[in-house]
């Protein structure tokens, strides 16, 4: 396509990018002047019925999550070459990938609290569409575009491309090209260990890895495996503990960087929900700068208008269809009216009332009891009805309760973690993530050929030890005697 030329309702306007499958332009709506993007499906694939499903399965996929961090599909249809397009909101900001890569130019790195924002936005997202069924499976930094938005955590949203190889899981299955078991579905660089081995074991917690290798990017200024082929991509993936992230950064928090290696962990029954690792990011966002990031009322169907206040600012009111996204509740257009003539009416009622109490007779007022006061009960004064009777509290809001990270390290590595009731949880390098209590767990490291090794872990705060073994030695057997040979007076002889 070239500048000027038609494609249904839109003039392109300029090509923006292009990949193995197609090419993105910038366009306009020649009637209402809406500018859009339009996703191009190469026409040398219009006859590939896999590709042609994959393509539109963007458009299932997206408009089936309500939320302002997911580009939405608008329009679709056929150029004259029989090539599919998709019509895309069109938006104006720079990639992750981009950032990142000025970043590093610049010899900097990515402030943690920026990372964390960032981060938690992705998650915040994903969470509505792992809900809904879908996986992503090609999270990476060139997918994530940061846009200008004031109302937004931080001034800038975060807004996920390309769901294009999105798995839509359980009763969500619209896409008819089903993807083989063994297939390879992603880059390889943020691909989890279940990815490298095929697309049979996907599922949500594959995002949640590629969210930890962006996040680990972002802090260290490298992804944790670098490679010059793709096999030794998946092998690092597969078999390699990623590099420790304060290593690479010490500037990171000690508890960010063990949450960012608990996302990394191989087994994907290791990892947390992205709905956990959204409350987690909340946390640690808090910890290390203080701002909470609004957290969003998950709605579908029409948005409403707005009325209350993001927690990040008490400050005015800010009306618009991304407010939902910060918390912001949703009101009809008709409870303003409503509520005034509420307030009218109540006024009109206290007015009547008050006339007649003006005009009702009121009995003498009885002198105050010196004794009858807030400390007249430790005196033996009798409280009156109204005072026994205690005021109406509204519940206290429960705080949600705080997670917590445990990380154990051996010499040598490979021993079993068990717990007190004698199950083997895991073995060394060992993470876990768990909701903060009171007290202490204990637990016990146990190998073969070493002494087992008995320990603590606080429940209500984040743990990192690194143990020592010490292998066990046995005793040197008793010297048989000799049988053979006797002493007597002197001579030897033999038996």
């Amino acid at each position: 396509m070239n500048p000027g030329d038609i494609l249904g309702n839109y003039r392109i306007v300029r090509l923006l990018g292009q990949g193995g499958m197609g090419a993105v332009y910038e366009a306009v709506h020649e009637a209402i002047e809406r500018r859009v993007a339009i996703k191009l499906l190469h026409a040398g694939l219009a006859k590939d019925r896999d590709a042609v499903n994959r393509f539109f399965n963007e458009a299932r996929a997206t408009n089936r999550i309500d939320h302002p961090s997911i580009v939405q599909v608008s329009d679709f249809g056929h150029a004259p070459n029989g090539a599919s397009y998709l019509v895309m909101e069109f938006l104006r900001g720079s990639s992750l990938a981009k950032r990142l890569a000025d970043i590093k130019a610049a010899q900097q790195k990515m402030d943690v609290a920026t990372a964390l924002q960032i981060a938690w936005q992705v998650a915040d997202a994903l969470t509505v569409a792992h809900s809904a069924g879908i996986v992503h499976r090609d999270l990476k930094p060139e997918n994530l575009m940061l846009i200008d938005d004031p109302i937004a955590p931080s001034g800038e949203r975060v807004k996920i491309l390309d769901f294009g190889i999105a798995k839509l899981t359980g009763h969500n299955t619209l896409n008819k090209a089903h993807t083989a078991v063994d297939a390879l579905m992603g880059t390889p660089v943020y691909m989890s260990p279940e990815q490298c081995e095929g697309a049979g074991g996907v599922d949500e917690k594959s995002d949640v890895y590629s969210l930890g290798v962006i996040l680990f990017e972002m802090l260290a200024g490298r992804p944790p495996f670098e490679a010059q082929g793709i096999g030794q991509l998946i092998m690092a993936h597969m078999t390699q503990s990623p590099p420790p992230l304060l290593d690479l950064s010490p500037s990171v928090p000690k508890g960010v960087a063990d949450f960012v290696h608990v996302l990394l962990s191989k087994a994907k029954a290791e990892r947390p929900s992205m709905q956990q690792v959204q409350e987690r990011l909340s946390d640690l966002l808090a910890s290390v700068s203080g701002a909470v990031p609004s957290l969003r009322r998950r709605m579908s169907g029409n948005m409403g208008l707005l009325d209350a206040p993001s927690r990040r600012s008490a400050r005015g009111q800010t009306h618009n269809t991304l407010g939902q996204s910060l918390g912001q509740k949703l009101r009809s257009a008709g409870a303003r009216p409503a509520s005034l003539a509420g307030i009218a009416l109540g006024l009109i009622g206290l007015g009547a009332l008050s006339l007649l109490w003006l005009r009702s007779p009121r009995p003498a007022t009885p002198k105050p009891d010196p004794v009858a006061n807030t400390a007249g009960a430790s005196a033996g004064a009798k409280p009156s009805p109204a005072a026994t009777e205690p005021a109406a509290v509204p519940p206290a809001v429960q705080p949600k309760p705080a997670a917590v990270t445990w990380v154990l390290d051996s010499t040598p590595a490979g021993a079993e973690v068990v717990d007190e009731n004698g199950q083997v949880l895991g073995q060394t390098p060992w993470t876990h993530t768990r909701q903060a209590s009171a007290g202490e767990t204990p637990l016990r490291l146990q190998k073969k050929g070493f002494e087992p090794l008995s320990l603590t872990v606080p429940n209500e705060k984040d743990s990192r030890q690194s143990l020592s073994l010490a292998a066990v030695h046995s005793e040197a057997p008793p010297k048989k005697r000799d049988k053979k040979k006797q002493k007597k007076k002197g001579l030897e002889i033999e038996d």
